[in-house]
């Protein structure tokens, strides 16, 4: 039988800068630049190294846990069923929250240039289109040529942006007033540093999609926090790159427009410019949609199968191979929270989510031993806290006392899972014995 091909590091590499760079530095570098002005810099070093700490408590703990599933392997093998349940649950949310932030990424890309689009409606049409259409399947090769596309486009759309505007670059945009002391109609000060450096974070969500998928990698324990640094501090350069030549080049004009690159690129190329580039930026964010939308039914139904952490209808599958009870949650969860709030809003609540993974994946690491890097995690994550919106903090909390409340309704279903286990065990003895009479 042949073997499945694994993940080489420059493949691991790829898939990291695929997970990571996305809608946050082209739609929200006006954002972090009117809470924190040229400080804003300073937040995405801080931010990215505190991601850094973070990620190298990811690799400590695959290096015990090699198999998939990330944050909430982690927690259940450390803390027990009830902690794995939680983050188990909240990292399909988190990959529900990102489809939702996304689509909200490209309709706001779309709207500088169509600005009468009507987003609600589409938004609604995007998700449940790709709601149906992931219930009949999906190819492999469909979903590799997606993650080469997009890594594709936005290399060069990064590279592209990097060598044509550094000669916009005006000194004169950087001696703007100390916001750490100043006060304005803006937050500014320490707290509109805060807020920027808690935004920057949603720049950097996505490497928690490489321990998810650990077993697909040759020698996870010793590929993955080499590649997860790597990955790291290529897309920390990029975003200080990008931030620096938008301030440079715009200046004040950063917080006035919505894509602030795109802005920065006409001035080279003219009117085309923003249409071009925004284009550019849609192709690569629906490609992350696409990806989301296969992805995350996926993760609640290995918590069904593997995890045993939710009743198993839900991990059924259909004729056509996919789950479809995951998909209608994936999908009518997706929609609800799309009309929750604006891009920024859903990009905090992002953040929150990921705040838990990394909550528990710090705590793991401090009762594996890991006390530098797992006290560094905790610290960082809490001081993420000071950065939520009152509405992100309201409704992530809501989110946990359900998910808790859930728990214990879940806790029931045990004598169906028990029985859904033997069945499942009887049938591959059964294929294994029709197997070997064959052979």
């Amino acid at each position: 039988m042949k073997e499945n091909k694994l993940l080489s590091p420059a493949a691991i590499f790829l898939l990291g800068v695929n997970s990571i760079i996305g809608s946050g530095i082209f739609l929200l570098s006006g954002k972090i630049y009117e809470d924190a002005g040229i400080w804003s810099l300073l937040a995405i070093l801080c931010a990215g190294l505190s991601i850094f700490v973070i990620a190298f408590a990811y690799a400590n703990m695959s290096k015990i846990y090699s198999k998939n599933g990330g944050a909430f392997v982690y927690a259940k093998e450390t803390f027990g069923r009830f902690p794995g349940f939680i983050v188990g649950m909240v990292t399909w949310l988190l990959g529900t929250v990102t489809l939702a932030t996304e689509v909200s990424a490209l309709l706001t890309a779309m709207k500088m240039i169509l600005p009468n689009l009507n987003s609600l409606l589409i938004g609604i049409i995007i998700i449940l289109a790709l709601g149906i259409i992931s219930y009949f399947g999906s190819s492999i090769i469909a979903g590799l040529d997606n993650l080469t596309s997009f890594v594709k486009i936005v290399l060069v759309l990064v590279f592209i942006f990097i060598f044509t505007c550094l000669w916009l670059v005006r000194g004169l945009n950087f001696s703007s007033p100390n916001l750490l002391t100043a006060s304005s109609a803006n937050l500014g000060g320490f707290k509109g540093f805060l807020s920027a450096y808690g935004t920057v974070f949603f720049f950097f969500t996505g490497f928690s999609f490489l321990p998810v998928n650990a077993e697909k990698m040759k020698n996870p324990a010793k590929n993955l926090p080499k590649m997860m640094s790597l990955v790291m501090l290529t897309c920390l350069a990029v975003y200080l790159i990008i931030q620096t030549i938008t301030i440079g080049a715009l200046g004040p004009e950063l917080t006035k427009t919505l894509v602030p690159a795109a802005t920065a690129f006409s001035k080279i190329v003219g009117s085309i410019g923003i249409p071009l580039f925004v284009v550019g930026i849609c192709f690569s964010i629906f490609g992350v949609i696409v990806a989301t939308t296969f992805n995350t039914p996926t993760i609640l139904a290995s918590l069904a199968q593997a995890h045993e952490d939710v009743p198993m209808f839900v991990s059924k599958n259909n004729r056509f191979g996919t789950p479809t009870w995951a998909i209608i949650l994936t999908t009518v969860c997706g929609i609800a929270l799309f009309l929750s709030g604006n891009y920024v809003f859903l990009s905090g609540l992002t953040v929150f989510m990921s705040f838990v993974q990394y909550l528990s994946t710090g705590l793991a690491n401090i009762k594996k031993k890991f006390l530098l890097i797992g006290i560094g995690s905790v610290l960082f994550s809490l001081v993420l806290l000071t950065s939520f919106t009152l509405s992100v903090l309201i409704l992530g909390l809501g989110i946990l006392i359900l998910l808790v409340m859930i728990y214990f309704v879940v806790k029931l279903d045990d004598d169906e899972r028990e029985k859904w286990l033997k069945e499942h065990q009887e049938k591959s003895k059964g294929a294994d014995v029709n197997t070997v009479k064959r052979l």
